[in-house]
């Protein structure tokens, strides 16, 4: 059996080779991201915060990762597959068993992706120092900080790749091998245009699922909610990739009827063939639409996120101005801004570093958070992040936190509950006294100057709200702010600066051309052996009077259509995570990341007509020249 599966692997070498680019790149960032992980985690053992910052990071990227890797190599290898099929039904009319058809087919996926995906995660853990700089410039690790590369992440990455692949080019045999020989070779030759009801029912789950997951918002606060809202793009996306067949037969038997007729030969050859081969469509479809719906999922997520983030802040601030003072700023600014003439009241805001337990069962390392708790004074009306539950002014006592409802869903603690954290050297079991609901703006944590005091933390305001005295002129209080080593705005300039100046944008536009990066190449792939595995039927119509040029037309057209179908199913497996994200986070209507969603739309049918044409324009010139 392996001297038949090598066999098949040399034979179908400009098939596998398309996979094997796929599986290579697949693996490579998989690398990429294990490496990330095992750094963080590694930092969070050796005690430093920045560990929790890259796991965080790691982990969120991963779960969209692993999504996406899945969607793109099953589409590959089954369409690798796919072009098979009259191979296959030969070899069952010969005498092959469906047992050894399938062994043979899982063989040769297997020797591929052990083949591709070793040397696409080697160079994934080598290239994973290269994002090095980038977590530095973003603030995510100290400067200094070099990745940890060992064999875990490859190991990961292969194990991942091929536990996909071969599972996928064994369901891609089981219909040859169960089905009879010559119905077989029949099948081979033009496609089912039905699915199974196991397939139909799939489809009907991931559609709730989708749509489910989409509005989790409403069940979910906050970031939580976000992130699980932003999952739905892929799901639903996935949903479409099962009941494809269904529904581009349904929509080109209409078309085929009304307008096909009506056309250009290369416009009647196209619509049939998109008619008469729907699941080649869908295939080629799926990793087109994941482009559009992962770039804008991603970006108008982030967007929302970081609006919602803003109107909160603004909100909390209740007072006339902002101020931030300056690195080279006196130690007693607070009391100075409160002495400046107009000034009515001035209330100091800190932060210090603090550890939450996250996991009561976990434990060294792992079991802990890195986090920040704004220390706010007891009491005051200058900051409001509208509390839900309890009350600040329980914050005077020692041990006592506020806790956000983000970080209340994921802790389980309410008032009246502990809350387990790491503050110095000491061990705490905080006392929660009330919830609030302004977490992305405010911080997930609030607490008293008291609790800090007690555990040795130093508090340095790093804000100031100020309110002017009434009748006093505010420019001429902001001046004078300005003259002490302080700058003063208003609470929605300061909001504004505040959210914008977010480290993580740089490499968290980096990861996601990383992850566009895995689609494109998918997507080429599946183009490019879809167009090539058409020269017996271009053959075939060159013989019966079709030119060259409109084959070239043809092939054309259907590029077209299959980018705007895959753009229409992109944008319509976005649509619910884009309303359920900015119904959770945003007071106003839905956040779309306008220039991404534009670019991605045209660069979808962009990107199927250019590979197409490149490869219809040597598949062409063969069947032509043959024939």
């Amino acid at each position: 059996m392996w001297q038949l599966a090598s066999s098949g692997v040399r034979a179908h070498r400009g098939a596998y080779a398309g996979t094997a680019v796929v599986l290579a790149v697949a693996s490579a960032v998989l690398a990429v991201t294990g490496v990330l992980l095992e750094s963080g985690t590694r930092l969070q053992s050796a005690g430093d915060a920045a560990g929790s910052l890259l796991v965080a990071l790691a982990s969120s990227y991963a779960g969209t990762l692993l999504v996406v890797v899945v969607m793109v190599v099953a589409a590959t290898v089954s369409l690798a597959l796919r072009g098979r099929r009259r191979e296959l039904a030969l070899l069952r009319a010969v005498g092959a068993t469906p047992a050894q058809v399938r062994t043979a087919v899982t063989l040769e996926v297997g020797v591929v992706s052990l083949v591709a995906s070793p040397a696409g995660a080697l160079a994934g853990l080598l290239g994973a120092r290269l994002l090095d700089p980038v977590l530095v410039r973003s603030g995510l690790v100290e400067p200094g900080f070099d990745a940890t590369l060992s064999p875990l992440p490859v190991l990961g990455a292969v194990a991942l790749v091929v536990l996909t692949a071969v599972p996928v080019g064994r369901l891609g045999a089981r219909e040859a091998a169960r089905t009879a020989p010559t119905a077989a070779l029949q099948l081979s030759a033009v496609e089912a245009r039905q699915v199974g009801a196991g397939r139909r029912v799939s489809a009907l789950t991931l559609t709730v699922l989708g749509l489910g997951a989409a509005f989790s918002t409403l069940w979910m606060p906050g970031a939580t909610g976000s992130a699980a809202a932003a999952v739905s793009a892929f799901v639903l996306v996935g949903a479409a990739a099962l009941a494809g067949p269904v529904l581009v037969g349904w929509v080109f038997d209409r078309l085929a009827r009304t307008g096909a007729s009506r056309g250009t030969p290369a416009t009647m050859l196209a619509v049939r063939n998109l008619r008469g081969f729907s699941r080649r469509l869908t295939t080629v479809v799926v990793p087109l639409a994941l482009v559009v719906a992962a770039a804008t999922a991603q970006t108008s997520v982030n967007r929302a996120i970081a609006t919602g983030a803003g109107q909160q802040l603004a909100a909390a601030i209740t007072t006339d101005l902002v101020v931030t003072p300056a690195s080279d700023a006196a130690p007693d600014l607070a009391a100075q801004v409160a002495a400046a003439p107009g000034v009515a009241s001035a209330v100091p805001l800190a932060t210090v570093p603090a550890d939450v337990r996250t996991d009561g069962e976990a434990s060294g390392a792992l079991a802990w958070e890195a986090t920040a708790l704004r220390v706010v004074p007891a009491g005051t009306t200058a900051l409001d992040p509208d509390v839900v539950r309890g009350s600040l002014a329980d914050l005077e006592a020692v041990d006592t936190v506020a806790v956000s409802t983000d970080t209340a869903f994921q802790s389980g603690a309410g008032p009246g509950e502990s809350l387990t954290l790491r503050l110095g050297g000491d061990l705490v079991d905080a006392t929660v006294v009330a919830v609030f609901s302004r977490g992305l703006g405010v911080g997930g944590l609030i607490t008293g100057p008291a609790t800090a005091a007690a555990h040795g933390l130093p508090v340095v305001p790093d804000t100031l709200l100020v309110d002017v005295a009434p009748g006093a002129d505010t420019p001429q209080v902001t001046a004078a702010v300005g003259a002490l080593g302080g700058t003063a705005v208003d609470a929605a300039t300061y909001a504004a600066a505040a959210v914008g100046a977010g480290g993580e944008n740089e490499i968290g536009v980096v990861l996601l051309l990383l992850l566009l990066g895995v689609v494109a190449v998918g997507a080429a792939s599946t183009l490019a052996m879809t167009t090539a595995s058409r020269r017996d039927e271009m053959r075939l119509l060159h013989r019966t009077g079709t030119t060259r040029r409109q084959l070239l037309a043809m092939t054309t057209v259907e590029a077209a259509v299959t980018g705007v179908t895959a753009w229409v199913i992109g944008t319509l497996a976005v649509v619910p995570a884009v309303v359920g994200v900015s119904a959770g986070v945003v007071d106003g209507p839905p956040v779309v990341d306008v220039p991404s969603y534009a670019v991605v739309s045209a660069a979808a049918v962009l990107f199927a007509l250019v590979a197409t044409a490149l490869a219809a324009r040597r598949t062409t010139q063969l069947a032509t020249a043959v024939a």
